[in-house]
């Protein structure tokens, strides 16, 4: 069949019907892409000119008139002479840091204690996870003064290690939870053939459950990282004289501060989601499979 009659076999199934619906179709996705992207366009736009106010940006570029200035500014501030990297890629470091170490404690403590609960028989397992699914429909806020005055008490405030901490015992509870829910649905006669073979407990969770349960620990991985970059309120009271990310941009926002200056903001924000847009994209099969086995399953 040649080109020209498959487009008029085309044209012929058409139907008035099919027609109204493709517009329809196409409409609605067309105004959902302009609605997503128009703000981001706007943030590229505003991150590339030498405009001091919003009123000065342009929506759609010109790239005729693009200016570094911003990332400039950016990736050479410095408070202090001493400092080795500017102001923002020190926050950026401190918050990446943060980041990459919750990850590692949340995946491996919540796989070990889902292990535990999902293989094992207790005194007290029952309640122990009741008490963890208690203590975690509290607020975080609530406990934020005695944080303060612990890690005061200690000397540990400005210390990241100690936000980490903090994100780390807060994620364990519901992170349980859920691998101690795909865990179970693990056969345990895998389990026993291996003891049959000769494997320990050590090497049964190594070698059988935890390749087993890499989409679940995946989908816990992506969750921890993501939290401390978006997080404002408790690396404002941990850590009040060392900034994250979040609390450096943030002093850009207020327009009581003197250091407003909203295009500045635009510009640390975009820079800020380059490594959150890339573990998206690369971890995102184990977030769609996490969100729907997992769930399913806990």
């Amino acid at each position: 069949m040649t080109v020209k009659e498959r487009i008029n076999r085309f044209f012929r199934r058409l139907t008035v019907k099919k027609v109204i619906i493709g517009v329809l179709v196409y409409g609605w996705l067309g105004l959902m892409l302009v609605i997503v992207f128009t703000p981001v366009l706007w943030m590229i736009s505003a991150s590339f000119t030498d405009a001091t106010q919003l009123s000065q940006v342009p929506v759609i570029p010109k790239f005729s008139e693009w200016s570094i200035v911003n990332y400039k500014e950016l990736f050479t501030e410095k408070s202090t002479n001493t400092q080795a990297f500017s102001d923002y890629i020190q926050a950026f470091l401190t918050t990446l840091m943060i980041a990459v170490t919750n990850t590692i404690l949340v995946v491996s403590l919540s796989s070990l204690v889902g292990f535990a609960f999902s293989r094992y028989r207790f005194k007290g397992k029952k309640r122990v996870l009741l008490t963890m699914m208690g203590l975690q429909m509290f607020p975080s806020f609530m406990g934020m003064l005695a944080l303060f005055m612990f890690f005061r008490q200690f000397g540990l405030l400005n210390n990241p290690f100690a936000l980490t901490l903090i994100y780390v015992a807060g994620s364990i509870p519901y992170n349980t939870f859920i691998v101690r829910g795909f865990m179970r649905n693990i056969p345990k006669s895998l389990d026993e053939a291996a003891a049959i073979d000769g494997a320990t407990n050590l090497q049964v969770l190594i070698r059988i459950i935890i390749p087993l349960a890499v989409p679940i620990m995946g989908f816990i991985a992506v969750n921890a990282f993501m939290q401390p970059w978006l997080d404002y309120i408790l690396p404002s009271v941990i850590m009040p004289q060392r900034d994250t990310v979040a609390i450096w941009l943030f002093r850009f926002m207020d327009p009581l501060g003197h250091e407003y200056d909203p295009i500045k903001f635009m510009t640390g924000a975009l820079f800020l989601a380059v490594p959150i847009m890339l573990v998206q994209i690369y971890m995102q099969k184990y977030l769609v499979y996490g969100l729907t086995q997992g769930a399913e399953k806990g």
